[in-house]
């Protein structure tokens, strides 16, 4: 099998991992940006959105496209560290599992897994 294709959906089957995790945490019900809170150049979007509607709205749906239309995913991955801080107020069990999940897709963009 090709390699990139084997990868594409091997991110797909993480991402839906992600949406499980952050489903469960609770923390994937979270309110649509802004088209301005889309504009952001700050990483994560810090300034104008939470990190719950960055992993929703940006990062999982910048994905999605990558996806769909067949094109080269990123080398370099590395948001767990931002998930264990920005979701610290969340049940530690839970959050665990998006970090989890977080980290596997990190691993695998990074070429670890």
């Amino acid at each position: 099998m090709n390699k990139a294709f084997s990868d594409h959906h091997r991110l797909a089957d993480l991402l839906m991992d992600l949406q499980m995790a952050m489903q469960d945490c609770g923390v994937w019900e979270c309110q649509q940006p802004t088209q301005e809170a889309l504009q952001s150049k700050e990483p994560f979007c810090i300034d104008s959105m939470t990190f719950e509607q960055w992993l929703r709205f940006v990062m999982i749906e910048r994905f999605k496209t990558l996806l769909a239309t067949g094109r080269d995913l990123p080398k370099r991955c590395h948001i767990s560290p931002m998930a264990e801080e920005a979701l610290a107020h969340q049940a530690p069990a839970k959050v665990r599992h998006v970090v989890v999940c977080l980290n596997r897709i990190d691993q695998h963009l990074s070429g670890i897994l």
